[in-house]
């Protein structure tokens, strides 16, 4: 009888059918839940009664410039739906437009183009209020907060840093060094510069710094002193569900509402399955723009891949492989050399550690790549194999492994399979 699968690639849904001897362990797939039904009055509660700080109407008063950040394009939240009735509840507190400032924080990804600014806050925002999108190296817009106990220097955007109020909007999701999104992820790297960045990245090396892992972790516990350097004073994290709908909203002081963020995200995302898989089978989605956002799912399906294996990969990968990846990849350093190219500047801090890792990984697993995105060449050339769809990298693996057991994950960019 055939088994039938499912991967999600941009939105739609992928059926493939595996060979009759393969062994389907289990499809992780996320628990279906609905959007919050009042996106305006949910975030209004949340605000309201926030996690462990005052509320809204008792930060405005006296606060000067507000700056509100929000995540750039490369993640998944609808931030306009957010950002909106936001900016009413500051008009409604006092809060002119001309005392608010909006901030793209996307660390050293590419910077967001005009048009994805506007899809990403809206237009009205767009066209209401000034807008800027973060540059870890303009240094003229950079102001030093100090240094972290890692002796990080807490270089941040200028009107971020002189803001009264700050307030950052964002995706919890896993990450594959800083434990999981959102959180104070927003400060560090979001608008920090980039002699900050390259900084705590460079810890990527540490045992755990790695996906799901916030204790212990050199990189997470730095990103959280330098925000509060910062002074970041609300933060709001946004759990979706697998069709990028808003499904809870957490507001208020940054660890504590990334920590209820994690424990929703976890009830959503976490898929046990019943062993180690021979092969799997994820997609990037819902963080698709390029690899070094798809990479994440692929050291997911890592976790419960076993040594020999094959993990396969479905993304869209619009972007390519992301800032200098493909030029680090295809020199095949060893791990540890990548993670020196990071200090030195030869790689990106943001797709240095992912290189790290994948050259690591690559030691004992095959990765097939599925995209239109990059062309074979290019995949090949960072020791990866490319398919053009599923059912071709189906038929290459079925080549080399007899009766596998296997494991799908169909959002694979969220879902954290676990054996147990």
């Amino acid at each position: 009888m055939p088994i039938r699968g499912k991967l999600i690639s941009q939105g739609e849904e992928h059926h493939f059918t595996l060979p009759g001897s393969w062994n389907l362990l289990a499809q992780a797939e996320p628990r279906d839940v609905p959007a919050v039904a009042d996106l305006r009055a949910g975030l209004r509660r949340a605000l309201e009664n926030p996690i462990g700080t005052r509320s809204l109407a008792k930060l405005v008063p006296g606060s000067g410039h507000v700056a509100i950040i929000s995540e750039d394009q490369t993640r998944p939240s609808p931030v306009a739906g957010v950002i909106g009735p936001l900016v009413e509840m500051l008009t409604e507190l006092g809060v002119d437009d001309g005392r608010i400032k909006v901030i793209i924080g996307g660390g050293v990804h590419r910077k967001a183009t005009p048009e994805e600014v506007k899809a990403k806050l809206g237009a009205s925002i767009v066209n209401r209020f000034t807008v800027t999108v973060h540059d870890c190296d303009d240094r003229e817009n950079l102001v030093l907060m100090g240094r972290t106990g890692r002796d990080t220097p807490v270089w941040i955007n200028r009107a971020v840093a002189e803001a009264g109020l700050k307030i950052g909007i964002g995706t919890c999701n896993p990450h594959y060094f800083a434990g999981y999104g959102g959180g104070a992820k927003l400060i560090l790297p979001g608008v920090a510069g980039r002699e900050s960045i390259v900084h705590n990245h460079t810890m990527c090396g540490h045992l755990k710094a790695t996906q799901g892992v916030t204790e212990g972790n050199p990189i997470w516990e730095d990103m959280l002193e330098a925000a509060r350097m910062a002074g970041l004073d609300v933060k709001i994290d946004l759990v979706l569900n697998t069709r990028k709908e808003v499904h809870e909203i957490f507001a208020g002081e940054m660890e504590q509402v990334q920590r209820e963020a994690i424990k929703k995200l976890l009830t959503i995302y976490g898929q046990s399955v019943p062993r180690m898989a021979d092969i799997s089978l994820t997609s990037g989605y819902p963080l698709e723009t390029d690899l070094i956002q798809s990479g994440k799912a692929i050291l997911l399906a890592n976790e419960v891949t076993k040594d020999g294996g094959a993990i396969v990969l479905m993304a869209a990968l619009t972007d390519g492989a992301g800032p200098k990846l493909y030029q680090t990849l295809k020199q095949k350093p060893d791990p540890e050399t990548v993670l020196e190219w990071i200090r030195e500047g030869r790689t990106e801090p943001t797709g240095g550690p992912l290189a790290s890792m994948l050259r690591k990984l690559l030691e004992t697993k095959r990765i097939i790549v599925v995209t239109a995105g990059l062309t074979g060449k290019q995949v090949e050339d960072m020791e990866m194999e490319h398919a053009s769809t599923i059912e071709e990298a189906i038929e290459i693996l079925a080549k080399d492994y007899q009766n596998p057991d296997v494991i799908i994950s169909p959002v694979g960019g969220s879902t954290f399979p676990y054996v147990g």
